[in-house]
């Protein structure tokens, strides 16, 4: 059996689409099945199976090839089955005799229109519509995602499987102990993550813990600078090292994540890998990755928000949570879920 994946998602994120993307071709047994990656552009990076780029002509349209024009490179190098790790699948791809996958991570874009162009929306929509109509199979993050599928495209229900994310386990060095404790955020800066109500509600909470943002610039950086100015117990950083977020991961009293939306919700599951209980949005798909292990509040109610994090400064209300992460892990366990994509590709 050869599996194509699409790879650019592997090769040029960092951080989400990436780390799954690297998680699941990086886990997948390859005693079993024959990869290759599909990519649209050079690159020198270390891969775990063979490349292939667009030949030709197509070389120099790497984003028409990704979305359309790989079809009959696909169709030459009789891939069996093609997966789509990011949203989409190639158009045309429905003509060619193979068995395809895609792995939709949310509808955000339907969900918050307002946070895209009137271009960006017109094409999201209409390579999801594309790939969920078209797709042999369907994988899911979370049951918000199939809920949202069945919303707005009234998908078959039978295509789709929810398979939980996963991440590698974390590399933990030596500790370093604070200067003072802390509360950890890791998420980007942009409006759907809520930072700006996150910093409205602790400014609200007493007492010297600080608060640390970690992430990639956003449409609401500057604001969330010039509230961070305004209060010496908030600190934001950009750009960490692996090593510097799991040793702020590690040291930290606990975690908060006020997203307004998520299709899974990474951080979440990060936090739990080290120990840390999670503050978060009681939306969406955050209860689904918390479980009995986090505290919730309403993402759009300031004191909610407040209450909850002054909740989880009380050590025995972290050390409640923190005994339920184990049980809760279990769910996210690597090898469980990566024998479902088995499964499934097999199925196919």
């Amino acid at each position: 059996m050869k599996i194509g994946f699409d790879a650019k998602r592997y090769f040029k994120n960092h951080t989400g689409l990436g780390n799954y993307a690297r998680w699941l071709i990086n886990s997948l047994p390859q005693d079993q099945f024959e990869f290759i990656l599909y990519q649209p552009k050079l690159t020198d990076e270390i891969s775990p199976a063979p490349i292939s780029y667009p030949k030709g002509w197509h070389k120099w349209l790497p984003s028409v090839w990704r979305s359309a024009l790989i079809c009959n490179q696909l169709q030459n190098e009789q891939i069996t089955i093609y997966h789509g790790l990011s949203n989409e699948l190639p158009f045309g791809i429905h003509r060619l005799n193979l068995k395809t996958v895609v792995t939709i991570h949310d509808l955000i874009n339907l969900r918050y229109p307002e946070n895209y162009g009137s271009i960006d929306r017109f094409f999201y929509k209409k390579k999801l519509n594309y790939a969920q109509k078209y797709a042999t199979k369907i994988v899911v993050p979370s049951e918000q995602t199939k809920k949202d599928l069945l919303h707005y495209f009234k998908t078959d229900p039978r295509k789709i499987e929810v398979i939980y994310l996963s991440l590698p386990a974390p590399a933990i060095g030596i500790p370093i102990p604070p200067e003072s404790d802390y509360i950890l955020c890791v998420s980007g800066f942009s409006k759907r993550k809520n930072l700006e109500m996150l910093l409205n509600a602790y400014k609200q909470v007493p007492g010297n813990t600080r608060l640390i943002l970690v992430g990639k610039d956003g449409d609401t950086s500057s604001i969330l600078q010039k509230k961070a100015r305004e209060d010496d117990r908030i600190e934001l950083k950009q750009n960490v090292t692996s090593e510097v977020l799991s040793n702020l991961y590690a040291n930290a009293l606990f975690c908060i994540y006020p997203s307004l939306f998520e299709g899974f919700g990474l951080p979440i599951l990060e936090a739990f890998q080290h120990g840390k209980t999670v503050a978060t949005s009681n939306i969406s798909s955050m209860p689904e990755v918390g479980g009995n292990a986090a505290t919730y509040f309403d993402p759009s109610n300031q004191e909610s928000m407040q209450k909850a994090i002054e909740f989880l400064l009380v050590e025995r209300n972290r050390k409640q949570n923190e005994l339920q992460i184990p049980k809760q892990l279990t769910l996210f366990n690597s090898n469980d879920l990566i024998n479902k994509y088995v499964k499934l590709y097999n199925g196919l």
